[in-house]
């Protein structure tokens, strides 16, 4: 059975932005020859939480994909052999969070679009009697 997985790899920061480009092209490349590939999601260069093999920076991309569960170990043993990928997880993505956050975004980009008409709840009136009743 498939089941719609993402994976998070952290790449060396410190190598070049055509080297980097490489090695996501080539990730890419292993997803869709193993798997139903969707979409990568490049969150960029970040500086560590904490050193990973003395490196203070990494390259972020979220690799998002469909596969059935005994594709996802020949993917982690490949990760696991290039020594350009500081760090990786594999989870089963869950599509009720997918969908809350698309609503989620929508609805950001209708009250940037227009903030007076789509106010928030929190700047209505009965909120802030609420409140002010509270805290008395």
């Amino acid at each position: 059975m498939k089941r719609p997985y993402e994976t998070m790899v952290v790449f060396d920061g410190t190598l070049p932005d055509d080297v980097l480009q490489k090695e996501q092209k080539l990730f890419e490349e292993l997803l869709s020859q193993n798997a139903e590939f969707e979409k990568t999601d490049i969150w960029g260069k970040k500086s560590l939480a904490y050193l990973i093999r003395k490196k203070r920076t990494g390259y972020y991309c979220l690799f998002l994909f469909t596969c059935d569960h005994d594709i996802v170990p020949a993917i982690d043993k490949h990760i696991k052999h290039n020594d350009n990928i500081l760090r990786h997880l594999t989870v089963v993505r869950d599509l009720k969070n997918e969908a809350a956050r698309q609503s989620l975004a929508q609805r950001k980009e209708r009250v940037a679009a227009d903030p007076e008409q789509n106010s928030d709840d929190r700047d209505s009136a009965p909120y802030r009697k609420r409140y002010d009743r509270d805290r008395d």
